[in-house]
């Protein structure tokens, strides 16, 4: 996949984590109003799970000079808009109109503002969750977003933080080689975590490994690789670099990993 298709999935793919502050995840309801904290140093991102098919405000403008209290950014036809508030003092208020219904949006000041709010089709977690395989093209779009996270952030930094990320560098050990997990990346609506590796071979011989049987550890729960871009084999006396996927199973429905978990990853070895 190019970066152009992994940039043009951006807009399409964005995600929430519920756990942290700044970053929230929430159930849409077209019963409930929702309060946004907005900030006038730092924006807020908000994503649906589809194109927006019309936005209706009050104290909200397009430009500084129409005078608003909250500043949007919004290209028609997108899924995500920002806001940022222009005054310490800021309220307003939106009406987001999607699949023809209306979903009431307040905003207000606040000193930690949230930084990315994530609609989602589905209740964060509950038996109500109806689990979905991704389909291969879609884990592929999310694997390629985490190895070219850096450049990607250059380019979109407003919506590149709604994406939760660790820098962990933990080291699992095996006989013949280690692997490192570099980073990790959570995707909330899939429900998917993608994990930066490095495997590095010391020795004189090749080493080989199932590709397609790559899993992690989380204490004594293992997630095999839903998705995987590795080669299966670590040249002598080289680094390779790999990315795999996990995400919920129908048994068990979404897993609401953290990217903060204690990882380890297992590598089943080939002759």
């Amino acid at each position: 996949m190019d970066l152009r298709r992994i940039l043009l999935s951006l807009s399409f793919t964005l995600a929430a984590h519920a756990a942290s502050a700044a970053i929230r995840a929430y159930p849409l309801d077209d019963r409930t109003t929702y309060t946004i904290h907005v900030a006038t140093n730092a924006p807020t991102t908000c994503v649906f799970p589809e194109k927006l098919t019309a936005l209706e405000g009050a104290q909200v403008g397009q430009k500084p000079e129409d005078g608003a209290a909250v500043l949007l950014s919004y290209q028609s036809g997108a899924r995500f808009f920002t806001v940022r508030a222009l005054r310490d003092d800021a309220t307003a208020a939106l009406n987001v109109v999607l699949r023809e219904k209306v979903y009431v949006l307040v905003f207000t000041t606040d000193a930690e503002p949230d930084r990315a709010v994530t609609f989602l089709d589905e209740p964060l977690v509950g038996p109500a969750f109806r689990w979905r395989p991704l389909p291969t093209d879609e884990f592929a779009a999310l694997v390629g977003r985490a190895k070219h996270h850096e450049r990607i952030a250059a380019q979109f930094p407003a919506l590149n933080s709604t994406i939760p990320y660790a820098a962990l560098n933990t080291v699992t050990r095996y006989r013949d080689f280690e692997v490192t997990i570099e980073d990790v990346f959570r995707f909330e609506a899939e429900d998917a975590l993608v994990f930066r590796l490095r495997f590095h071979n010391p020795g004189d011989t090749a080493v080989h490994y199932d590709s397609g049987k790559l899993a992690v550890r989380v204490g004594t729960d293992i997630f095999p690789a839903a998705f995987s871009d590795a080669s299966g084999a670590i040249p002598p006396r080289a680094q390779t670099r790999a990315c795999i996927a996990v995400t919920g199973s129908p048994q068990g429905g979404r897993t609401n990993l953290s990217v903060n978990e204690r990882f380890s990853v297992l590598v089943p070895h080939r002759p």
